[in-house]
């Protein structure tokens, strides 16, 4: 008897939670939908691409979980709170700039979306990078010509090491260590 309440009360908690999602998903925007649904499905995708699990490189190893995974301390993620406010970029996002920051002489971080201005900077700055050198670009997969500008920077000679975390994608320009393209679940 007391196994089927439990079971019932378990299945009458689903069936409400499943009507509370399912009202604020018809509640939300049909583009809000589509974005929701998209940014899950990546996650998914890249699951098995999450915090060094299959990177062989220590180098690679300590940069995803040192830099990317990274921990902030409470002062740094109360300042980042502040100069978050105004942002397009999520707190993810600028956190991990913020511990780029720290690693990087220099860092280089493009957020426009436009590929022509993109390929401008990359150019300009390609050739004066040095082994600690970085260079961020925001929204690699906003659309098809950024998806494409991203791979051409990829397999440009002048990269190194480039880290895709989806949103993000980071360019290290050190010649000593082996090129390769990482994907990281972001």
């Amino acid at each position: 008897m007391l196994n089927i309440r439990f079971s019932s009360l378990r299945m009458l908690t689903f069936v409400i939670g499943n009507a509370f999602f399912t009202g604020i998903m018809l509640q939300m925007k049909p583009f809000l939908i589509h974005k929701t649904v998209k940014k899950g499905w990546v996650w998914l995708k890249r699951f098995r691409h999450r915090k060094g699990y299959g990177v062989h490189s220590p180098f690679a190893y300590d940069f995803i979980t040192r830099l990317i995974y990274g921990k902030l301390s409470k002062a740094e993620r109360r300042a980042l709170l502040v100069t978050s406010k105004n942002r397009k970029e999520s707190r993810k996002v600028i956190a991990l700039l913020h511990r780029l920051e720290k690693e990087a002489s220099p860092l280089v971080y493009i957020n426009q979306t436009d590929p022509i201005y993109i390929n401008k900077v990359y150019e300009e700055n390609a050739e004066k990078m040095g082994p600690k050198s970085m260079m961020v670009i925001y929204g690699i997969y906003l659309n098809k010509e950024m998806k494409q500008i991203w791979q051409e920077l990829v397999s440009d000679n002048r990269s190194g090491i480039t880290f895709d975390l989806y949103d993000v994608g980071i360019i290290l320009f050190d010649k000593k260590i082996t090129k390769q393209d990482y994907i990281v679940n972001f």
